[in-house]
This record gives C-alpha cells, structure tokens and sequence, in this order.
C-alpha cells in the first residue's frame, strides 16, 4: 500500500505531541496575566502604586503599573512573537526544524527567570519579549515541521495540533491562576511555564528529524530512513515525489529520482542553500502572489477581532456576573478549546477552504449582533455573541492560517515564507491591541462594525482565492499552485543577470 494512503502511525503522533508542546508553551504565556494581572499590578494591603516586599525577600510584591504601561509591557509579547517569527526561518534551515526547537527553548527559560524576578516594569517588558520570541517561532516551526512529516491523508488533522495545544495551555494557566491570585502566586505562576520547555527539551531527540529538510542537507539516506519510521506501507513512490521536487530543475526535467545517497550524488546535489531568504521568494511571481495570500490570510486572524473581543469580554462578563466573571472567562478558554478539537475532526472532511469561511461568515454575523447588543445594553445577547464569535474564530481563522501556510509551499520556500506570514500575524495581534481601546472610545457600540466589515472582505478573499488543499500531498499542491517543477537557482541566476 502507498504510504500516502495507509494509516498515521502511533510514532507520527508521538512526534506531533511532542512538537506541539511548544504550543502548549505558547498559550500559557499568552494567558498566564489574565487572572493574577491585578495581583502584579497591586500590592495587598497598600494603596495603587506603593510597593511592599516580601518577609523573606528584597523582591517586590507586586510592580506598580498605570493602565498604559501595563498595556505596554504585556503588548511586548507580540514584539517578541514578531522577533521569534523572524528568527524561525535562517534557524529552522540552518540547524533543521526538531533541533532548532531545542534551541528555542532557551529563551522561554530566559523569559521565566526574568519575569518571575522582576524587579522593575521594565525587566517585565523584556522577560515578556524573550517568552515572545519563543512562542512566535514554535508558531512558525511547528507548523512546517508537521507539515514535513505527517502524511497527506492526516495532515490537516495533525497540523491542527498546534492550536489546539494552544488553547489548552491557555485554558491549563487560567485554571492554574485562579488559585495563585496573590502577592507570591502571579511569580509562581510566570515560572510555571517552563514545564513544557523542559518536557519538550527532554523529548524531542527521540522524535524524527524532518525528511524533507534532510533531502535539502544532501543526506538522502537520513531522510530515507526518516520517513521509513513516519509511515505504513510502501513509501518508494512518495520519496520519489518528494526528491522530484525538491531536486534543482523540478519533476518537470526528470524521469525518475535517485533514492540513495550515491544515486544522489551522481545526479544534481541537494544543497542547502537552495533555502531561499523572503527577497529570494518575493522575486519568484508564483510564490509571491502566493505569500501575498497568506499573509492576508493571516492577517484576517487577527484584523477580524478576536482579541479585541476578549479585551473587551473582561467588562461584559463583570457587569453579567459579578465576582464569579473570572469563571466566565475560563469557560469561554473551554470553548475555544473545545471548537478546536470539534475542527480537529473536520479539516479533512470539509477541507480547509471550507471552515475559513464558515469562520469568516460566523464572526461577521456575531460581530453585527455584538453591535446590536452593545448599542441597546442587552447584556445577554453580549455573552452570547462573545461565546459564539470566539467559536467561530476557533473553528476557522484560530488554527487553518497555520496548516494552510506550512503545505502550500515547496521546501526550499516555506521557511522564509512562513516566516513572513506570522511576521504579519504577529504585527496584527500588537496593532489591535495597540489601537482597541482607542477605536473603542472613538467608536463606541458601533466598534464592532469594523470587524463585522473586515470579516465579510475575509469571507469573500477565501472564497476567490484560496486553494483547496484537502487530502493533496505538499507536491500535488504545488501542481495546483504552479511551483512545482521551478527551479529556484536557475530563477535566481535570471535575477543576478537583470540586476548586473
């Protein structure tokens, strides 16, 4: 049986799980200062903006902060998602997407140690931006490392991973935070974090390395042997597949592959420097019309709302429910788990295309009836709205912009190009966070409206635009696209020559 048809093994979802921790990592320090927030903020006991110490410690209980720094300092996060997204492509080519995972990790410790001895607001900001960094480039390595190496059969599935260990360890924090919302508990709960680096660090060299980045590197009986261990069946003509297309001249110019390291030394080498930087893709029209795409993809995930609709829940949920709204808020991280688990089983069913703009659609009609429900002060329909507009967003724009970005590109081009994207994801997700609260004031009920806007334009963009990928293994999209069989090289000579 073709291995691109047979079943997952149990030792593909080993690998998976073990690369989404990084993902895991990322929702704990994206939530970890919802709950306790007030608690680094203010001291017990003392008027806003005194300091005490503790008993046994010259560290500060909490860190005075006026509403904008606090807004500053916890915004630093995207910064550093931005940074990390940069970092993720010359790291992931250079070291390979398991081993620079590894690497990573170091900076989630520097965060943790920083943020859990902060001293100052500004040590806070920066132990912000090193967690930051982490979590913006597992965004982008996970998603191609899956990519990599799961089957097409199962790859949307698996790749769905990653946002769904996201929201787990958003709603893991949330839980953990209701019990540590004191004057010692916010530091714990910073440190906490670094629990999945360390399971992560300890686990990820008994996964396998990436296949597709071996053949890069020029060791094809590595990769070989690589894939032999991800898959069921017969896996001759899926590794044929995959050196056609990553071979300089493309499937287009050969009639078979070489699938040994001899063979693949006697015909054109697999070199790593065929891994082009984002300038290199954006000079190729195929891929940048196709990077284009998914940055506005990506950009849509957060244009559209969703964190501007938890910023704003916190009061909703406050004014409903009283003390009991920090309950609230932990349902609704249930929810969004549990959508993505539901869009888990579906993405190959449906399709990708499918649940993005079921998504789109869904945060248009919910953004409109947030509107309604701020403008009449009918809190009700405000909970409503919010829990419906936050699983839409799960089911769709949360986690697709992910799997869709690392299969729809050939080896040599994802890195730089998933890069970009989340660059442009991560700027979104510090932009509204930025300017919200002004929209807010300048807008009033009628805020929402924007994003009900920018919402429908999504809706239409994924329909017209967007190609299905469904069930296609990574070259039989690259077909579709029109990228396979390019030579980057020859391209790139062509560009040397018109610059000269």
């Amino acid at each position: 049986m073709d291995s691109r048809t047979s079943g997952v093994r149990f030792f593909v979802y080993f690998c998976v799980m073990v690369a989404s921790l990084g993902a895991l990592n990322s929702g704990f320090n994206t939530s970890s200062l919802n709950i306790p927030g007030n608690s680094v903020r203010y001291c017990p006991g003392v008027p806003a903006g005194e300091v005490t110490y503790y008993a046994t410690s010259s560290l500060p209980q909490c860190l005075p902060m006026g509403d904008w720094i606090w807004g500053v300092a916890t915004g630093m996060f995207a910064v550093g998602g931005l940074v990390g997204a940069l970092l993720a492509n010359p790291m992931a080519n250079h070291f390979g997407r398991r081993d620079a995972m590894i690497i990573i990790n170091v900076a989630f410790f520097i965060g943790a140690v920083l943020l859990s001895t902060s001293t100052s607001s500004a040590q806070f900001a920066i132990g912000r931006i090193f967690v930051g960094i982490g979590s913006g480039f597992m965004t982008v390595v996970i998603s191609m490392y899956i990519a990599e190496c799961a089957p097409p059969s199962a790859r949307g599935a698996l790749g769905s991973f990653l946002q769904l260990f996201m929201t787990i360890g958003i709603l893991i924090i949330e839980c953990i935070g209701l019990g540590l919302t004191s004057a010692i508990g916010w530091r714990v709960v910073v440190v906490i974090t670094v629990a999945p680096a360390i399971a992560q660090m300890v686990l990820l060299p008994f996964c396998a390395r990436s296949p597709r980045w071996l053949i890069t590197q020029n060791r094809i009986d590595e990769a070989r042997a690589e894939l032999l261990r991800l898959r069921n069946g017969d896996i001759e003509e899926e590794f044929a597949d995959i050196m056609l297309g990553l071979s300089k001249g493309g499937g287009a110019e050969k009639k078979a592959a070489p699938t040994n390291a001899a063979a693949a030394g006697a015909a054109e080498p697999y070199e790593s420097e065929v891994n082009l930087t984002f300038l290199q893709v954006m000079s190729i029209p195929v891929l940048a019309w196709l990077t284009f795409k998914m940055m506005i993809v990506h950009a849509s995930s957060q244009l559209t709302g969703i964190n501007a609709i938890m910023y704003y829940s916190t009061s909703i949920f406050e004014e409903s429910f009283g003390d009991s709204a920090r309950y609230v808020t932990i349902g609704v991280g249930a929810l969004n788990m549990g959508m993505t688990f539901i869009a888990l089983g579906l993405i190959d069913r449906l399709g990708r295309k499918m649940l993005l703009m079921i998504s789109a659609a869904g945060m248009c009609i919910f953004a409109v009836l947030m509107t309604i429900g701020l403008r009449f002060d009918i809190s009700p329909l405000q909970v409503v709205c919010i829990m419906l507009f936050v699983a839409s967003f799960a089911v769709g724009l949360g986690m697709i912009p992910f799997v869709l970005t690392a299969e729809v590109y050939p080896t040599y081009a994802v890195g730089a190009a998933s890069s970009s994207a989340l660059v442009v994801n991560w700027l979104c997700n510090f932009i509204i966070g930025l300017i919200f609260p002004t929209l807010q004031k300048a807008c009033g009920p009628y805020v929402f409206l924007i994003f009900a806007g920018l919402s429908f334009a999504a809706f239409f963009f994924i329909m017209f635009f967007i190609l299905e990928t469904k069930r296609k293994s990574i070259e039989e999209v690259g077909r579709h696209l029109g990228w396979y069989g390019i030579s980057p090289e020859i391209i790139m000579k062509k560009a040397e020559k018109s610059i000269i």
